[in-house]
């Protein structure tokens, strides 16, 4: 009966596994794409980098995970290119949008 048992709760350790690094990855494309998206509509072009920081960490508790973060976008001005690359766990997201005029 035990070596039974035990048979049948032998996947369960990968399988959690498996979860946990899906979980990871949907929660580090998640922040990556609502933090950018908020920081590039609700900031100007200087403020950009600091909105971008409190934005990942709202999204990253409400996700209640750890995320880190670098952020790139050249001279920051109209017509640029803003690059933001999360980590969660082992998972990366990246994300980029242009700044437009507003």
């Amino acid at each position: 009966m035990a070596a039974l048992l035990a048979l049948l709760l032998l996947p369960i350790g990968p399988m959690i596994a498996v979860y946990s690094a899906v979980f990871d990855a949907i929660a580090a494309e998640s922040i990556a794409r609502h933090s950018l998206r908020l920081a590039t509509l609700s900031s100007d072009e200087e403020g950009i980098g600091s909105r971008l920081q409190e934005s990942v960490a709202v999204f990253s508790q409400s996700w209640l995970k750890q995320a880190s973060f670098e952020f790139e976008c050249g001279d920051c001005q109209e017509g640029s290119l803003l690059f933001l690359k999360i980590k969660v766990g082992d998972a990366t997201a990246i994300q980029i949008a242009g700044l437009e005029p507003k």
